[in-house]
Order: structure tokens, then sequence, then C-alpha cells
């Protein structure tokens, strides 16, 4: 019993730590979500973002930008995000040979316009990243943590509620004899255990 108690005190905190672990992978993950590339013409993107559990937090995000210059060494390159309603988000404006810095930000729930102008002979590598989940790793912690208490606790309490159930349905019952699988042995043959008819013909000899 002691050492299935033992075993109990270190599983828990192990599952605690795998869980939130896993918890914490899936938080740290980020959606691409591909603009432009140096294969395709440069065209203006729409982009989806989906509420995460029903929610409007933002979430967070990182523009990756690359431009390079195919036939030229030096142009005119910008970009700009819109909301829904037309409001600039971000933007940036420069030379091909300033290199675009990458944006990092917040995107709330909604739909995005990326555009994008560059110069003749210049092509552009646009990659935007969303965390969906990054937005909700505290609560998500919490929340996994005190599920598995719960299970935990749950676990414990079902188990004692049932032995004592158990143990009072026993009370009720009569004790039963046990029974042998076995049947004593009887001495000699039926017959030699009956007294011999003295006047049948199976009687004893006379003796001499």
């Amino acid at each position: 019993m002691e050492r299935k108690r033992l075993v109990n005190l270190v599983l828990w905190p192990v599952a605690l730590l795998v869980l939130n672990g896993l918890w914490m992978s899936v938080a740290g993950g980020a959606a691409p979500y591909e603009i432009n590339d140096e294969y395709n013409g440069i065209e203006t993107r729409t982009v989806d973002l989906p509420a995460v559990f029903g929610q409007e937090k933002s979430m967070p995000a990182v523009f990756e930008v690359s431009f390079f210059g195919a036939s030229v060494d030096e142009g005119n390159v910008s970009w700009v995000i819109r909301d829904a309603s037309s409001n600039v988000v971000a933007q940036y404006s420069g030379m091909l040979s300033e290199g675009a810095p990458n944006w990092e930000g917040e995107l709330a729930p909604g739909t995005y316009t990326v555009e994008t102008t560059v110069d003749s002979g210049i092509i552009t590598n646009q990659v935007l990243h969303i965390q969906p989940f990054e937005s909700y790793r505290v609560e998500g912690h919490v929340l996994l943590s005190a599920l598995l208490f719960i299970v935990a606790y749950s676990e414990v309490f079902i188990r004692k509620k049932g032995g004592e159930y158990m143990a009072k349905r026993n009370e009720g019952k009569p004790d039963l004899p046990e029974k042998s699988p076995f049947k004593p042995l009887r001495a000699g043959m039926p017959e030699e255990d009956t007294s011999l008819d003295e006047d049948g013909p199976w009687r004893a000899p006379i003796g001499r």
C-alpha cells in the first residue's frame, strides 16, 4: 500500500510537468501565412485571422520581409498592412539597399490586406507568422493544472467511496459456510458396509 501511494505521489507531478510542457509547445507554435515569394509576381494579399476559442483577443504576429534585386541594384520598396476598415496597422517604405526590417506586433482577429510596391526588377519574399495560442498561454497552464488536480482528487474520492460502499454492502450478507470442492470418500464399497443377510446365499461360511 505504501509503495502504491509513493508511485502516485511521483506520477502526478510528472503528469503535471508533461501536460504543461505540451501546452507550452503548442502555445509557442506559429502559423505561417505566405504573402509573396520570389517565384511569383507581387500581388496584394488578403489574410483572414479567425478568433481563437471565440475570443477577440489579439495575437502576436511577425511579418518577415526580404527584397532582392533581380536585374537592378537599387530601387524603391514599400509595404503596408491594413485592417478591414482600411486603417494602417503597419507600414514600411525605403530603398532596396537599406534592407527592409521585419515587423513585430499584435493583430486582432479579422481581415487584413497586405499591399506591396516595388520598382521593376525587384522581387520579394514575405511571410506573416501568427501565434494564435500565445495570448492564452497563462490561462492554458492554469486550466490544465486545475483539471489535472480535479481528476487526481476525483479518482481518490471515488476509490474511497467505492470501498466504503462495498464494505457496507457486504455487512448485511450472512456468512456462508465454506464449501469443499471434494467430498470425503466412504470406506469400502457400499455392499460391504451393509450387513449380510444370514439367510441369503452369500452368508459367511460356517466354521467346522
